[in-house]
């Protein structure tokens, strides 16, 4: 598992009709800093609240790099503009998710009709800890342990995921030597989920044996647990 941080920060902005809030304009700058000793790049979303119990929609991630001790300001200008719903009213949630802990501070401020500034209040968040998991692709051998699973002509590879979480579509080669390899597109699994590849064994690979070598996510497409897995070495003799 690997641990992240994950900050939920309100926000106000725009010039309330009286519907909602009182009569006025508001103001929310979020405040980030990085506390460590290296540069880090986190991820921010904008999700929108909308009144009568509804939800509202929820932007994609923008990320956003820090070196050590420098910190970023997320104003009304940036919420308007990352904002997945165009108003001249907003309240809603900056969703702000880190390797590491950050410090985070909100400052919100209002004004009454007249434009004085009428309220100003400063709250620092606190994260949550979420345990992040990640898929595991693997070769599976039959229960002999071998990796030559074959029916006419036709080498059958069994491709699991064995992690914690979903994995998406990525590509599984079978590479039969001086006889060449072949690819395969693998659909994405749900953790222990597996399939069955169709890979059909090149004319004259049997010298009197045919050696071959199974990798899965060939092209790294998948972030996954564990990197050193996915290659299994397998012979069917002739």
């Amino acid at each position: 598992m690997n641990i992240h941080f994950q900050y939920a920060i309100k926000f106000v902005c725009g010039k309330s009709d009286g519907r909602v809030l009182a009569p006025g304009t508001y103001w929310t700058a979020i405040n980030v800093h990085n506390p460590g000793a290296g540069p880090v790049v986190f991820q921010k979303k904008f999700a929108i609240a909308l009144p009568n119990e509804k939800a509202g929609p929820v932007s994609q991630f923008f990320r956003a790099l820090l070196n050590p001790d420098e910190a970023l300001e997320i104003d009304r200008e940036d919420i308007f503009r990352h904002a997945p719903l165009q108003a001249d009213f907003l309240k809603g949630f900056v969703v702000i998710e880190s390797d590491i802990e950050l410090d985070v501070v909100a400052v919100y401020t209002a004004a009454a009709t007249d434009g004085q500034v009428t309220t100003l209040d400063l709250e620092r968040v606190s994260p949550r800890r979420l345990e992040v998991g990640l898929p595991d692709l693997v070769p599976v051998p039959n229960e002999q342990g071998s990796f030559c699973k074959r029916r006419d002509g036709i080498l059958i590879v069994t491709v699991r995921n064995q992690g914690s979480a979903p994995a998406g579509a990525s590509v599984t080669r079978v590479d039969f030597g001086s006889h060449g390899s072949v690819d395969k597109p693998t659909p994405p699994l749900l953790p222990g989920a597996s399939v069955d590849l169709d890979f059909t064994i090149p004319v004259g690979c049997f010298d009197p044996d045919c050696e071959f070598r199974i990798i899965v996510d060939a092209t790294n497409a998948v972030l996954e647990s564990n990197e050193t897995n996915n290659i299994a070495s397998g012979v069917c003799i002739g």
